[in-house]
């Protein structure tokens, strides 16, 4: 069995790479970073449709878990350009780079795609979504992701295996700070000790479906590893807690584990305008399918966020 993983050096992409060799023991893992990254982790622009197809020739994949993606949605206005390129642009070049793979070996290459809960969009307001919602999507992170899901369903057949799991929100130490639970803890970490605040905030009312990024890993470990028979072609899975809290109850527990209350201030330049309100998702498709169901409490998630959001802060301070 040979691996290949892109976006190693992304937030998903370091747990899953550090959790493979457990799980698969036998397995020879080739994890792929950005042209960007920095590291000992191989880089490649998988725009490059050339660099792509050689290397996925020369280390002859069986499965290949994309996860590399420009993935802050906040960001999406300012690099629409860019975003586009690297999260369609890439992901296309690799699907036909896997595709072809599997044509000349004579049995196809499963494709794992990171997909997300933004495909959905305006869907949300008509309450949860299953995997049959509709696309819908509101950013310009979102309307990549519903993209390239539809271009691998063009792609997908005989050669190439696609199951795309949308993914909605999950967070843990070490997520980049411009997402929104680590970017509330260091916010809360930051505030002098006799100091209320205010910290600024966006839409506190908004709700979120939030998992550990361990339990994500499990749900990416059960599909890699799985036996399950898929016919040839393309699937899609909503993964997910089950559970959805708003971003004013997310503020509060911070504030518990600072041991003090915690001011807050809206912020409009963290305001999105027509942003939606709950974001709900059904997930009983991928768990029957794979028997996965999360299993961390979103409080010790919480916890260990803000311990090392505490850790950053002191980092950050001059001695």
């Amino acid at each position: 069995m040979k691996v290949l993983v892109t976006g190693a050096s992304g937030f998903v992409g370091r747990h899953l790479v550090a959790s493979l060799p457990t799980a698969m023991p036998e397995a020879e893992i080739l994890a792929l970073s950005g042209p960007s990254a920095r590291g000992i982790r191989r880089a490649v622009d998988l725009t490059d449709e050339v660099a792509t197809q050689t290397i996925v020739e020369a280390f002859e994949p069986n499965v290949i878990v994309h996860l590399a993606a420009q993935s802050s949605v906040g960001s999406g206005v300012q690099s629409a350009a860019g975003i586009w390129e690297t999260n369609f642009n890439g992901t296309r070049a690799l699907a036909q780079a896997g595709r072809k793979l599997g044509d000349q070996r004579g049995h196809p290459v499963r494709f794992i795609f990171a997909s997300s809960a933004e495909v959905y969009g305006d869907r949300f307001n008509n309450g949860p979504c299953d995997e049959d919602a509709g696309f819908a999507p509101r950013s310009v992170y979102g309307r990549t992701k519903a993209a390239c899901e539809l271009v691998l369903t063009d792609l997908a057949g005989q050669s190439l295996q696609v199951t795309a799991l949308r993914l909605f929100n999950h967070t843990g130490p070490g997520q980049d700070s411009r997402f929104v639970v680590p970017a509330l803890a260091m916010r809360v970490a930051a505030l002098p000790a006799d100091a209320p605040g205010p910290i600024s905030v966006g839409n506190l009312a908004a709700s979120r479906d939030f998992s550990d990024i361990n339990d994500i890993i499990d749900a990416y470990l059960k599909v890699i590893t799985s036996d399950r028979l898929q016919k040839p072609g393309f699937a899609a899975f909503n993964v997910g807690s089950g559970e959805i809290r708003t971003m004013r109850s997310i503020v509060d527990q911070l504030a518990d584990l600072r041991g003090f209350p915690v001011t807050v201030k809206q912020d409009p330049e963290m305001m999105r305008p027509g942003e939606i309100l709950v974001a709900e998702g059904r997930f009983d498709r991928f768990t029957d399918a794979y028997n996965w169901r999360p299993t961390r409490s979103f409080d010790d998630t919480i916890r260990r966020v803000f311990e090392s959001a505490v850790r950053d802060v002191a980092n950050l301070r001059p001695l």
